[in-house]
């Protein structure tokens, strides 16, 4: 490890970057051959977990390391952790109070907790090292997108960059941003994180006052956003659009271009590792291969060729000494280009299919529609205690199907308080946002996978497409 401070740490990191790109997919290659072994060697001897798991594991051949999940991991979390003083115990205590997002656990780790959305939250830790590495992937995500009429934006709109995205717990957006503010506050002042939670309407009004000159968000919140603006609710002149979070469908794109008459750039991430891979311009996304392996792998777990969508994709994180991730199962489809993109970067490039929910249109008290986004329901039910995870489907206008695992050592007689807190939070979100007479029903069954993809779509509508668009 770097004994320079973090930011020279991070300015190193860029500059090895910068030398990668010029030196072309050799150069990458090389990086991530030698940034690999190093994982491996640390992880041998330092994670118990990976300790029995690269047992005759020669060099740096991932084929024969058995993927993970996020369950495993979880369940073995105190095993797989490499540094000793971090245990489950004292992260659940951290991760438990809201007051702490953003502050360095132990003095010196980033914290975030996933959302849930695979069906299991995960919580990640991240040493000095991986952070810089992520800041530094940032510089490369805005030098593709950068040019002297971006930046002449971004000047006459005093440097204020808004970020929509999901807050009161330890997620990567609020928990990040927070984290800037607190240790390089004159760097970060020019920075305003705003709930993706929030009543639509004070949205609009808060952003209007703020007057971003770039907005970052999910895609879905991104989309609601441009439909206000383009009804003129919503008056922003950013010089730039940054999606995140969320697959970004071309359609929804084209609508934010339209509306705000700015570039919108797509990015790849995840709690594991933020910002996986950025946006060219040309279609397609760039994977950051010099810190870390893609796997594209069908659904017996075997190599994809570039050219076919992946049943899955399997990531090592070479950055993270601290909590390793080798071979683990991100449960995205992803599809690899068999050429290279025409943008003429070294870095692979491919698309992703994610996970796809759906955003809910709801009737509304004022006669109107009121549309609540996937990733928001499914916050209110999992921040519940008592709740491991959920699946939620519109059976009606204003009628949802709550599907509800609960956590296992739930007591029998505490089931019932936990689905009564879970509906009435539900119901008293969905009234806050304007939806008229909200009804919740309990299903009986725990959420059940997608019976084509076997995974578990968390929010979606079974209502006709007619009905799901007029509330």
């Amino acid at each position: 490890m770097s004994v320079r401070g973090p930011l020279g740490l991070t300015a190193g990191i860029a500059w090895d970057l910068h030398r990668a790109s010029r030196a072309g997919p050799p150069g990458i290659t090389a990086r991530q051959t030698a940034r690999l072994h190093r994982l491996l060697a640390d992880a041998r001897a330092t994670s118990p977990y990976y300790r029995d798991r690269l047992v005759g594991v020669d060099g740096s051949d991932l084929s024969r390391v058995t993927p993970s999940t996020k369950p495993e991991l979880m369940a073995d979390f105190d095993r797989w952790i490499a540094d000793p003083a971090i245990t489950w115990e004292a992260i659940q205590e951290f991760v438990s109070d809201p007051h702490r997002v953003g502050e360095p656990f132990l003095g010196r780790y980033a914290v975030w907790t996933s959302s849930g959305t695979t069906g299991t939250p995960g919580v990640f830790v991240h040493d000095a090292e991986a952070q810089a590495v992520y800041q530094a992937l940032v510089a490369r995500l805005y030098g593709s997108v950068v040019s002297w009429q971006l930046i002449g934006r971004r000047l006459r709109g005093r440097r204020r960059t808004a970020a929509v995205f999901v807050t009161g717990g330890h997620f990567a957006g609020a928990a990040g941003i927070a984290r800037a503010q607190r240790e390089h506050p004159r760097l970060a002042a020019g920075a305003r994180l705003f709930s993706a939670l929030a009543p639509l309407p004070q949205l609009v009004t808060d952003l209007n006052e703020f007057s971003p000159s770039m907005l970052a968000g999910y895609p879905s919140v991104l989309d609601l956003l441009a439909a206000e603006q383009t009804a003129d609710r919503l008056r922003l002149r950013p010089a730039l659009l940054l999606a995140g979070g969320e697959r970004l469908a071309p359609a929804a794109r084209r609508r934010m271009e339209a509306a705000f008459g700015c570039p919108v750039r797509d990015s790849y991430g995840a709690s594991e590792f933020p910002g996986m891979a950025y946006d060219c311009g040309h279609g397609w996304l760039h994977l950051h291969a010099d810190w870390l392996v893609f796997e594209a792998v069908d659904a017996e777990l075997r190599p994809v060729p570039p050219g076919e969508l992946s049943d899955t994709v399997l990531l090592t994180n070479l950055a993270n000494r601290v909590q390793p991730l080798i071979r683990y199962d991100l449960g995205d489809r992803v599809l690899f280009s068999p050429d290279r993109c025409e943008c003429g970067s070294p870095l692979p490039a491919l698309r992703v299919e994610g996970r796809t929910n759906d955003t809910l249109t709801f009737p509304a008290v004022d006669g109107g529609t009121a549309q609540i986004l996937p990733l928001a329901l499914v916050t209110v039910v999992e921040e519940t205690p008592g709740v491991r995870r959920c699946q939620i489907i519109q059976t009606a206008p204003a009628t949802l199907l709550l599907r509800l695992e609960t956590e296992q050592d739930t007591e029998p007689s505490r089931l019932e308080a936990v689905w009564e807190a879970v509906v009435e939070r539900l119901r008293g979100y969905l009234r806050q946002h304007r939806v008229a007479d909200p009804t919740v029903n309990r299903a009986a069954e725990s959420p059940q996978p997608d019976p084509r993809s076997g995974k578990v779509r968390q929010v979606c509508t079974a209502l006709p497409a007619s009905e799901a668009s007029a509330g």
